[in-house]
């Protein structure tokens, strides 16, 4: 049995990741040179956190196109931000190229050298030719170039592209290193609907952190060319899941404690058993050996043993049905009898819907990436066992999730604008819940009656921020007056975390969409914690909360007392 000591390996794989952190802290600078390349503090209006270095899920998806010459990982973090965004210089600088192309980064850059901190920067994609002159020596905070977008358009993907490298421009550093600021706090509200990295299933802590990222070498071997990883590249993955339906319950316990429930470095992945919110899983191993995937018992507080192989099991939102897939074939497993079912999906995954009667999936023709032309893409959906297929709809750059048993939610995207539209598969019938523009961060909630999303950079500050809408025709959104990550509790209520772009300690809110109580569960004074990479997730039945802890990247479990 391939698992056969892996329990005895992973004493082995913490000593030596906890070395390898404490050799790799005594090359970073301490304490941190330079400033953020804004002014501004970061909010809906200003800037957010785009995208990290290193061995992220969109470099893993794109590495050979993009990042080839980086050896396939993101050599620089992104900052989303609104065109003509004036950024400041990081430290104290002699400017030594403008609109030198050869580093990449158009349509426009600046590259500066920082004599004291031993490195140079680059600020990619910007509006139009910086004002600084080469060799003019620059200040930290003075004004240096306005931020741009690489596809010219301005409403495509506006954001700074930074890089730190080496004086001779051979090796990039993870900015992170160089740069002060609370990174996880950052990284806690964004666009993402992945994980931030992509993991090595054959070294399963490596590299899943904002701070451990290696350097990258310019023209060497490739880093992440992962044989087994999670999450599945992008055509591989299914349709988003949306939970069944969670009763209304308000919460009565009003203080909240948090407690470590794993050993310290594990893991960058966990997720709940769809059923029993006292079983967590994780997946974890030590480097040279294939991970599995661990069960937790969160009451005891132990670990119960290795459950399954990698990579997770792709299953129905209750846990009932899994989806297989192999050798271009799609089967759908009925776990209680056994009975599979093969369904014609053109080799695409589906998702199942909360109510175990249908499967949804998507027929891509042609990877999507960002600045390219969309490609056409064909929503289709069918009974559980694959019968009556029929196509719903057809066109670029759209997307499908289940609201219900029935009712999917549609999103259109048309450059900056998202149309969307909720259409019944049983009925045939459809209406249209609206238009909206950058919209940010959509979620349904449990049971499909209402969808959360944000607006970002919109020229009237007042309209960024998140808004609650009902999934019925002729709804209108209402505007919270909050703003940060959040997560569903049920169909009627959320938890979510404040964001807060200076400190680096968070506190958990409850918040009632029903009644608009908004209640403090956790005190900074007293149970000070920070989730790392903003992951974190509700148990099934709204009562617990996980997440891996920025301080020593354990899964901590807080629920009431």
């Amino acid at each position: 049995m391939r698992f056969k000591g892996l329990f005895a390996s992973l004493a082995t794989c913490l000593v030596l990741s906890l070395n390898m952190g404490l050799t790799a802290a005594q090359d970073k600078p301490n304490p941190k040179p330079f400033i953020m390349p804004i002014a501004q503090p970061a909010s809906a209006s200003t800037w957010l956190f785009g995208g990290p270095y290193g061995n992220t899920t969109g470099a893993f998806n794109f590495g050979t196109a993009w990042y080839g010459a980086g050896q396939g990982l993101h050599f620089g973090i992104d900052i989303s931000m609104p065109c003509r965004t004036p950024l400041i210089a990081v430290g104290d600088a002699e400017v030594i190229y403008v609109d030198n192309l050869t580093f990449g980064a158009g349509p426009h850059n600046l590259i500066l050298r920082h004599k004291d901190a031993g490195v140079t920067t680059l600020y990619g994609h910007l509006f139009e030719r910086p004002a600084v002159r080469q060799y003019q020596t620059v200040k930290q905070g003075d004004v240096i170039a306005l931020s741009g977008d690489p596809d010219v358009t301005c409403d495509s993907r506006p954001h700074l592209h930074l890089e730190v490298r080496s004086l001779d421009y051979q090796v990039a550093y993870n900015p992170v290193d160089y740069i002060n600021a609370p990174w996880d706090a950052l990284a806690g509200i964004g666009s993402y609907s992945r994980s931030l990295f992509e993991m090595d299933f054959n070294n399963a802590r490596q590299w899943m952190s904002l701070y451990d990222q290696p350097p990258v070498r310019f023209g060497g071997a490739r880093l992440n060319a992962y044989a087994e990883s999670w999450p599945p590249k992008n055509e591989d993955t299914a349709p988003q899941n949306t939970a069944p339906m969670r009763p209304y319950s308000p919460l009565t316990s009003s203080s909240w404690a948090i407690q470590p429930l794993t050993i310290d470095g594990c893991c960058a992945v966990h997720w709940w058993n769809p059923t029993n919110s006292n079983l967590l899983y994780v997946i974890d191993g030590s480097p040279g050996q294939l991970a599995g995937i661990f069960e937790w018992d969160v009451t005891a507080k132990n670990m119960t043993g290795v459950i399954e192989n990698v990579p997770p099991m792709s299953l129905s939102p209750d846990g009932s049905y899994r989806v297989i897939r192999g050798s271009g074939q799609v089967t759908v497993r009925d776990l209680e009898t056994g009975t599979d079912y093969p369904v014609q999906t053109s080799g695409f995954p589906p998702s199942i819907s909360p109510d175990n009667s249908h499967l949804l999936w998507e027929v891509q023709y042609g990877q999507s990436v960002p600045g390219a032309t969309p490609p056409q893409v064909e929503i289709w959906t069918s009974n559980i066992d694959g019968s009556d297929a029929k196509q719903i709809l057809a066109k670029p750059d759209i997307s499908a999730r289940w609201l219900d048993g029935s009712r999917l939610l549609v999103s259109t995207r048309d450059r900056t604008l998202t149309t969307l539209d909720v259409v019944n598969v049983t009925d045939g019938t459809s209406f249209q819940l609206g238009t909206w523009d950058k919209m940010r961060g959509l979620s349904i909630a449990p049971g499909g009656e209402r969808i959360l999303f944000y607006q970002a950079f919109l020229p009237d500050a007042a309209m960024n921020g998140i808004s609650v809408l009902e999934t019925q025709a002729g709804a209108q959104p209402k505007k919270l007056d909050w703003f940060g990550g959040w997560r569903w509790r049920d169909a009627g209520s959320l938890y979510y975390i404040p964001f807060d772009p200076v400190n680096g300690v968070q506190v958990m809110h409850y918040f009632d969409l029903q009644t608009g109580e908004d209640r403090a569960l956790t005190d900074a004074a007293t149970a000070p914690f920070t989730v790392a990479n903003g992951d974190w997730s509700v148990s099934p039945d709204g009562q617990r909360i996980a997440f891996q802890n920025a301080a020593d990247r354990r899964i901590w479990i807080m629920q009431g007392q």
